[in-house]
């Protein structure tokens, strides 16, 4: 991702998910490891819109737009292959606008938001282009609406 100017944090690496039925036990680190919390993987997102002249800010204001987008946009084929930038910012606005959301992987990226759940981020872009309901905004409300009532 070449989000310049945007955030000072570099880009991290998606953590392996643990392969089913085997589980490999090594001794705990000394210094825990953060988890990840700026993967990336939405340069082509960011490149269309700064092709239109606009910011695409990790923000709830950035989730509007990329509704706006998958609302208007005409080629529908041409949103299919934005799909997997498309989740990917939205897990990376998760990250950034959750406290303790970070990113796990399991069969595809996931956004851990709380103790119990898991976002699947670019199942919900998938669900968001093929059905229309919900959109980014409504699913984030969600997530908030979870994450708050847990604490």
């Amino acid at each position: 991702m070449t989000d310049t100017g945007r955030s000072d944090e570099p880009l991290q690496q998606l953590p392996q998910g643990l392969p089913r039925r085997y589980a490999e036990y090594k001794p705990a680190s000394a210094v825990p490891a953060t988890p990840p919390t700026n993967v990336g993987g939405y340069d082509e997102l960011l490149a269309h819109f700064r092709a239109v002249g606009k910011e695409l800010p990790r923000s709830k204001e950035g989730l509007a737009a990329v509704d706006e987008l998958m609302d208007g946009h005409p080629d529908r084929a041409a949103l299919a292959k934005l799909v997997r930038a498309i989740g990917m910012f939205y897990g990376d606005v998760l990250t950034h606008t959750i406290p303790g959301a970070h990113w796990i992987e399991e069969d595809s990226p996931c956004v851990q938001v709380n103790r119990t759940t898991a976002v699947s981020v670019v199942f919900v872009a998938e669900r968001r282009l093929t059905m229309g309901i919900p959109t980014l905004m409504q699913n984030y409300a969600h997530v908030l609406e979870m994450v708050t009532s847990e604490t």
